[in-house]
């Protein structure tokens, strides 16, 4: 399972093969319908994972119309830039000094790659698959060598992502067609607001993501099959292969995957903003039926991630709340996520999810309890969404304590 940080790390299970040829060979033609990239940040525990993934991958391989492109770091072993073919990799970043050590945590290696893939690889979309451990707004994609070295347990930030895919925009003047999460809980408003601009459709979890993750085989089958396939299409191939691939495999249950169509952001965040404004406003007199209507929704393996639509329908249908304004926020939030999830599939166990999560502490006790650096996080920011989660988890957000708020 791919959970929220780095859990220590395990030796290479097994050797990367590759085929050494020319890299003028194993360039992108122009004519190329798609390129689809991994970040695949193996430099951690996943890294079996990883390379059952790239060995998926290679059943495939690429052909005149798609280029399948990874940069792969795993622990011990230097980074480097693949490029795919069927049932081999071709090392192509010669010119960039790999295979190299690079820390996967930090976000001008994401801009480089995102940079090489459009200028090397040019096609006419563009797939960017973000590959390791995840945890939602606090972070993604962990590197255990730099943590050997440094000390220092780093990870792109929210910041970092979207400063990453903010330069490399800068460079190529692309738009990515799909953006991919496969890493754990990152189906919220907070992560998709940081990619708005520069992906037409994100595909994430709002639960874990088992440690096979995205099924590679399938998806690459699906896209070498219907290369004229665009971004929305693609986001549903990898909900639809996703779910078929977790609901055919026994033991899985707990599983989420949906895609949101970055055309509805504004929405979302409006829409957020608003209901955080009502529910802050509506505090002292509501606090008890709020909080029972959060712990009702459906919530994922960190408690404090709660399924938005799920929240905001027992919000309008709660009889204890007579605030026309909580009503209708909560109704425009509903809007916003119906409109946005373009797809979504969900486990027995994960009934209760319509593709969105939002962070939303309870109580003040242990896990439960607004995070510091939640105030980092640009949505929570420019929403006031954190000003809501901030009094509401605090103690003075009581009804035991509304004599002191």
């Amino acid at each position: 399972m791919r959970r929220l940080h780095r859990i220590g790390a395990v030796a290479a299970a097994a050797m990367l093969a590759v085929m050494i040829v020319p890299v003028s060979m194993a360039a992108g033609d122009d004519g190329a319908k798609w390129t689809f990239a991994v970040y695949l940040d193996a430099d951690n525990n996943l890294e079996p994972y990883a390379l059952m993934n790239l060995e998926w991958l290679k059943g495939v391989g690429s052909n005149e119309d798609v280029n399948f492109v990874v940069l792969m770091d795993t622990y011990g072993e230097d980074a480097d830039l693949l490029k795919v073919e069927k049932g081999t990799t071709v090392p192509v970043g010669e010119e960039y000094d790999y295979p190299k050590e690079v820390n996967m945590a930090d976000p001008d290696v994401l801009e480089e790659f995102c940079e090489i893939v459009c200028s090397d690889f040019p096609a006419e979309k563009y797939a960017l698959i973000l590959w390791d451990h995840g945890g939602g707004w606090r972070g993604l994609c962990w590197d255990d060598t730099t943590y050997d070295e440094t000390g220092v347990d780093d990870c792109i930030t929210m910041v970092e992502l979207e400063d990453a895919l903010a330069g490399a925009q800068a460079d190529t003047g692309e738009v990515f067609d799909v953006i991919g999460f496969d890493l754990c809980l990152m189906a919220m408003p907070e992560v998709a607001y940081q990619v708005w601009g520069y992906a037409d459709y994100v595909v994430f979890s709002e639960e874990t993501v088992p440690g096979a993750g995205f099924p590679y085989d399938a998806i690459a089958t699906h896209l070498v099959e219907t290369p004229t396939m665009d971004g929305r299409a693609l986001s549903s191939v990898i909900v639809q292969d996703y779910a078929t691939y977790y609901s055919s495999t026994s033991g899985y249950v707990d599983w989420t995957i949906s895609a949101f169509d970055m055309t509805y952001m504004g929405a979302m965040k409006d829409a957020v903003a608003d209901l955080g404004e009502a529910l802050h406003a509506g505090l002292q007199v509501y606090m008890n039926a709020i909080q029972r209507d959060l712990i009702q929704a459906q919530e994922y393996y960190y408690p404090y991630n709660v399924d938005l639509k799920g929240f905001a329908m027992n919000l309008q249908a709660d009889p204890i709340i007579a605030d026309e304004g909580i009503k209708m926020a909560a109704e425009a939030v509903q809007a916003a996520v119906e409109a946005g999830v373009s797809d979504f599939e969900n486990g027995i166990h994960n009934y209760k999810s319509y593709g969105m999560a939002i962070y939303a502490p309870s109580t003040n006790d242990g896990m439960h309890s607004i995070k510091d650096t939640y105030i980092d996080v640009p949505f929570a920011v420019d929403t006031g969404w954190y000003d809501f989660v901030l009094d509401f988890s605090s103690f003075y957000g009581r009804n035991w304590g509304l004599g002191d708020w």
